[in-house]
């Protein structure tokens, strides 16, 4: 990427549950050499649920260490140190989600036996809960699942993406599943711009931008993991998931790719308004005699 130039790269992912509705999330990441700024929103649908939506960020402080996360809905950024996720920094979620972990930890770590399908969990699963939903739909189903799998017809564009589409069908007598996929063989502006990321941020950082997708392997892989898919590295671009059962309480879910593209340098895209407030986030003291000092 040239030095005067960035990317901005969208990406939005809806899904419709039972007791919620219809929830959408929207991603927007920009870089440039030595920059790079995360944007998210959260829009649920259903205005009982709105009091949980807004818009949060975190930015690369240029030339420190450190990141700087910040809240559109409270005109608030703090800054913290380099490695360390700040985009909920303001809240005591992170510190509550540790201690947990900590103590989870060290059960197990007295535990004598664990379970054998948790060892054999791939991390992959582990990271995407749309596997438990396949699980949970065919759970109690005696029926075979049936697996049909058919490519479209030409090149349809998407967003600007010049893409083939599949369509494949998980179904039984009581259940269905129809996941819709367009694809594109290669995208490699995104490939730099996770380049430039990795080289800015912590991996574990930027392993934290990358929301839950789907994709046809995970659900047929699900249900049988001997179907044999043909060789290929194609990226989705959009994917579409529909439920037919009474077992899921997903009814529908969506991801796509809705912007990809470099526009010149413009700073400006890597600062904080200057209305916004700053507020210090209380750093975590070590652990004496295995108590942390609680955050005010």
């Amino acid at each position: 990427m040239a030095q005067d130039m960035q990317v901005k790269y969208v990406v939005a992912y809806t899904i419709d549950v039972d007791w919620g509705g219809e929830i959408e999330t929207v991603s927007e990441i920009t870089v440039a050499p030595g920059y790079a700024r995360f944007n998210g929103k959260l829009n649920p649908k259903r205005w009982i649920f709105r009091i949980f939506g807004g818009e949060r960020g975190m930015l690369k402080v240029p030339g420190t260490e450190n990141v700087m996360g910040y809240s559109a809905k409270r005109k608030t950024y703090w800054i913290t140190p380099s490695g360390e996720f700040p985009l909920f920094a303001d809240k005591d979620w992170e510190r509550k989600s540790k201690e947990k972990t900590e103590e989870k930890e060290k059960t197990e770590e007295i535990s004598i036996t664990t379970e054998t399908e948790e060892k054999e969990t791939s991390e992959s699963e582990e990271q995407n809960f749309f596997i438990e939903l396949t699980k949970a739909i065919f759970k109690d189903d005696t029926a075979t699942p049936q697996i049909e799998r058919v490519a479209g017809d030409g090149i349809e564009i998407v967003n600007g993406f010049r893409t083939n589409k599949w369509t494949s069908t998980i179904s039984t007598e009581s259940n269905k599943l129809v996941i819709e996929e367009w694809m594109v063989d290669e995208l490699p502006l995104r490939d730099s711009l996770y380049s430039y990321l990795s080289a800015l941020i912590e991996s574990d950082t930027v392993e934290n931008f990358n929301m839950p997708k789907f994709s046809s392997h995970d659900f047929i892989k699900r249900v049988d993991s001997t179907y044999a898919f043909e060789p290929s590295n194609e990226s989705i671009v959009l994917a579409k998931l529909l439920v037919d059962s009474d077992n899921g309480w997903i009814q529908s879910a969506s991801f796509e790719i809705r912007e990809l593209y470099t526009v010149p340098f413009d700073a400006s895209s890597f600062s904080i308004p200057e209305e916004y407030e700053r507020i210090e986030i209380e750093e975590e003291e070590p652990d004496l005699g295995g108590k942390d000092k609680e955050a005010d």
